[in-house]
């Protein structure tokens, strides 16, 4: 919503209409610089002034979006001129906001920003007239980095944060030439070159804010693959390539390798042999986080199976730094027990139906298995009907009170 401007003046008969200089101009309810506030007002001291020219003074302020109100009264000043008090109120409605342009320092840019406007350090209001405000004035600003492009800005979504910002960008983002790497040793460039280039489409511009992103998560998961839990990447640098697009070098620190230690799950009656048989953790070879993630995942089953159907692992990392050793603390949290429900088969014959009713072992009432269904019509369709069936599957439906409901089907040939 754009401020409204009220017009408050001391009138003056013998003044009002002539054009006089204005002697000196005080502002009031702002933390915006008073070299800022008489710039985007084109008020000079010392220049002629009357009524009119306040204000338009006071709309070209108000045009902005950068203020809530702007008001005005002038009087006549000791020299015969106008002494001018302009009362601005600041925008109060701010939202969280970055700065995303390549070859250009964001810190810098704020800290510029900020000492005009000392309330947009990284936030600016959250109207669009005032956002088109700075978008220029960072062009400008920007200019000769920037090599004369006009700056739009965009909303984006912090997932993690769950909150939108702004973000001020290029109105035509370069593209990634290529892409090159230094400090590896691990893993090859071209390794690493593949890992992204599945990831970043080849239409999409290039802003480091996104890059990194993809770097932080998919290149550390695949130094984790290699056990190297300690990987940096202290520097990405866009150089400018072919016209409108760039490459981009990103600095590893590949740090020391790890190896597999203890694995301790942590909860009451788990059935922790069974869990470390399915895990089948590696022990003191690299600690593959991948292939431990998915022993964890393997280990969830034989708690499932118990009618904790809801079940899940929260693993901790334990690192020796001195040892280059990784142990692992695994908390569960079961959720609550399941119990097996009715059963309901379709697609047999009465023959067929009664005998898989005495050869199914989970009761009412029993902890729900929800392994135990499949393998059951596995055994049955080959030992009672082999070839009879062109499919067969089960399904399971939540019943009130955590009771779960089987479905077997039965598909003829």
């Amino acid at each position: 919503m754009l401020p409204r401007i009220a017009l408050a003046w001391v009138f003056l008969s013998s003044l009002h209409a002539q054009s006089l200089p204005l002697e000196s101009v005080t502002l009031e309810g702002t933390g915006v610089s008073r070299e800022a506030v008489l710039g985007i007002a084109e008020l000079r001291v010392g220049a002629p002034i009357d009524k009119p020219a306040i204000e338009a003074a006071c709309g070209r302020l108000g045009a902005t979006g950068l203020f809530q109100s702007v008001s005005y009264r002038y009087a006549p000043g000791p020299k015969r001129g106008y002494v001018l008090t302009l009362t601005v109120e600041d925008q109060k409605q701010l939202t969280d906001a970055v700065i995303d342009f390549p070859f250009v320092d964001d810190a810098e840019l704020w800290q510029w920003l900020a000492s005009q406007y000392p309330a947009f350090n990284r936030k600016v209001p959250a109207n669009d007239a005032a956002q088109e405000f700075l978008s220029k004035m960072l062009a400008e600003h920007s200019k000769t980095e920037l090599e004369g492009q006009p700056v739009v800005t965009r909303m984006e979504t912090d997932l993690v944060r769950h909150k939108i910002f702004v973000s001020f960008q290029l109105a035509t983002l370069p593209r990634i030439y290529s892409m090159n790497f230094t400090g590896q040793h691990e893993l090859t460039s071209d390794a690493l070159g593949e890992i992204l280039s599945k990831l970043i489409p080849a239409d999409e511009g290039y802003i480091e804010r996104h890059f990194r992103g993809v770097v932080e998560i998919n290149l550390r998961r695949a130094y984790e693959e290699h056990g190297m839990y300690r990987v940096q990447f202290p520097k990405i640098t866009p150089q400018k390539a072919a016209a409108g697009s760039v490459t981009v070098t990103t600095a590893i620190e590949e740090g020391p390798q790890y190896k597999l230690g203890d694995v301790n799950f942590v909860g009451d009656n788990l059935p922790v042999e069974v869990m470390l048989k399915a895990a089948k953790f590696k022990k003191g070879q690299i600690a593959n986080w991948t292939e431990i993630q998915q022993g964890i995942w393997e280990a969830e089953k034989p708690v499932k199976r118990t009618g904790y159907f809801a079940a899940s692992a929260h693993p901790e990392r334990i690192f020796h730094d001195g040892q280059l050793v990784l142990d692992l603390r695994i908390p569960f949290s079961l959720g609550p027990l399941y119990h097996a429900g009715r059963l309901k088969i379709i697609g047999l014959t009465p023959e067929q139906e009664d005998k898989a009713r005495k050869l199914w072992k989970l009761h009412p009432g029993d902890p729900y298995d929800y392994a135990y269904p499949d393998e059951f019509l596995k055994t049955f369709a080959q030992s009672v009907a082999p070839g009879q069936f062109k499919k067969f599957t089960s399904a399971a439906q939540k019943q009130g009170d955590n009771v779960m409901d089987v479905t077997l089907l039965f598909e003829p040939r």
